[in-house]
This record gives structure tokens, sequence and C-alpha cells, in this order.
């Protein structure tokens, strides 16, 4: 495909693309960028000539290449669907490796008013959500809680958990409220063995499942008018953890971290915690140069 075929070819592309006008956009100059260095190079829409034209715009930051590499393997592929292309140029194409997204906590209070919004008929969800908020654990390792895993021995509650790779470890329940909330749920249940978060479709006991209590997240935040994926509750809580001061190699071992390079990613939102230090310390160097 030759460049002047590419233009009027992409401007049919653009106006199937159903995305969002951002999207639209972005996908319009980039591929407008790459017509433009087809034109004046005098390649060929090919395998050869997108290394060459990646290779010569190497001073992208490794987003903006993955956004233009993304737009121009959506146009191929459209363009094969229409019997444009024979075969795919950008098949072979390496991608860029993008650095792990920033983790985004929210405020105490923005998850307060989320938790305010659950209706008090509903305290397996209230409850279910506490716990991922006050201790960190990923949505999966609180679906798959069992009773047996709690230790409520009064000032060393404690529960067990399964994380990923099968590894086991135990995580403080440090906070009252919730330590009180477990106490009166188990209560309720008319059982002592299973998990502790049952379903209650049809008056049967299963599995909570993932896309479900995902949902009733959704539906709280959106009732509370707050924008809180159910993610960010391990979010927060670490985000919590490094601003009160905790050392990150405590944070890794009760977030479930394999590696310390993910537990460090926290270490970025710990503004208030470096600008209290730095305070501090300019405290005590003007009470010592005043004496």
């Amino acid at each position: 495909m030759d460049a002047s075929t590419l233009q009027t070819q992409a401007a049919r592309f653009l106006a199937d693309l159903k995305r969002s006008p951002q999207t639209v956009r972005a996908y319009r100059a980039d591929l407008r960028h790459l017509t433009g260095w087809l034109q004046e190079t005098g390649h060929r829409l090919e395998r050869e000539a997108l290394e060459t034209y990646f290779a010569a715009h190497s001073h992208w930051a490794p987003a903006t290449r993955s956004r233009k590499q993304t737009a121009l393997e959506r146009f191929c592929r459209w363009a094969l669907q229409h019997d444009l292309l024979d075969r795919d140029p950008t098949l072979h194409l390496e991608h860029p490796r993008l650095p792990p997204p920033h983790p985004r906590g929210l405020r105490r209070e923005e998850i307060e008013r989320i938790f305010a919004a659950i209706p008090p008929e509903q305290a397996r969800d209230a409850l279910l959500f506490r716990l991922v908020f006050e201790t960190g654990l990923r949505i999966g390792e609180a679906l798959g809680v069992h009773v047996e895993d709690l230790d409520l021995t009064r000032g060393d509650e404690h529960l067990t958990v399964i994380g990923k790779g099968s590894r086991k470890r135990t995580v403080l329940l440090d906070d009252s409220r919730l330590v009180n909330a477990l106490r009166r749920y188990l209560r309720t249940l008319g059982y002592t063995h299973g998990p502790l978060f049952q379903a209650r479709k049809n008056g049967r006991g299963g599995p909570l499942r993932y896309q479900s209590v995902q949902e009733r997240w959704q539906g709280y935040a959106g009732r509370a008018g707050v924008s809180c994926t159910l993610h960010q509750l391990r979010h927060s809580h670490a985000t919590e953890l490094v601003n009160g001061g905790v050392s990150l190699a405590t944070i890794r071992k009760r977030l479930g971290h394999q590696h310390i390079q993910t537990t460090l990613r926290y270490a970025e939102v710990s503004d208030q915690t470096a600008d209290a230090e730095v305070r501090q310390w300019r405290r005590q160097r003007g009470s010592s140069e005043r004496r």
C-alpha cells in the first residue's frame, strides 16, 4: 500500500472506528504522521519500512511508540478484513516495554463515603470491602478466605491467605472496627467451615464471583459519587502505610509482593511522609543554628 492509498483508507478506517473521540483524534494524528513520512521517503506500507520508521523515531517515549504502533496495528487488521492488504506488515514488530501503571490510592474520607452508601442489610458486602481496604488483600484472596482461616484470639487477631503462586502468608487484623464486624458476621453464619463470603442466589450458598463483587462495588461507588475501582482499595491501604512511615519491607510482606520492586512503586506516593521528614530536618537544623 502506498502513501496516497493509506491516506484515503485511513479516513475510512477512522470513520468505522468505535472508540472515544480522543482515541480517534490520536489515531488520526498517528496515521497522518506515518503517511507524511512514507511520502517523504518514498516507502510503501511494508514491514521493512515500518521498522525503519520506528528506528528513525527512537526518541519517542515507550508510551508514545506503543500508542502509535497500536493505531497502526488496528488499521492493518481493518485493511486485511477489507482485502486492502495481502499480509499484516505489523505482525513481527516488537512492542516496547511499558513501566507498570502508577498505583493510585484514594483518601480514607473518600473510601468511607462509599462504605456509608452500602445499605445496613448488606453486611456481607460491607465486611468484604472493609476487609480488602484495611488489610490490602487482593480481591481474589479475600474471596478465597475460609472461616477456618480466621483466628480472632483477642490481642492476636489475624488471618491466613493463599496469595499469588500459592504462597501462604499471615495478615494481622489490627483495625478494631474490622475485627468487631468480623465477630458479628460470624455469629450470623450457619456454618463453621467453608468460604467466609458466600453468594445467596436462589437461597443456595456458593462462592461469590469476582464479576458480581466488582459490579456491586461500582454500584456503591456510583451511589456515593466517588470514582474508585475495587483494586484501588488495595492501593489505598498501601498508600496509608507508606504515608504512615511503615517500612517497605513490612508493606511488601503484608501485601504479598514477591519482589520489593513492586512495593517500591508506592514509595513515590509518600509525599506526606517525605514532606514531614524534610520539615523535621529543617526545624532541627534551624534549632541547632540558633544555639
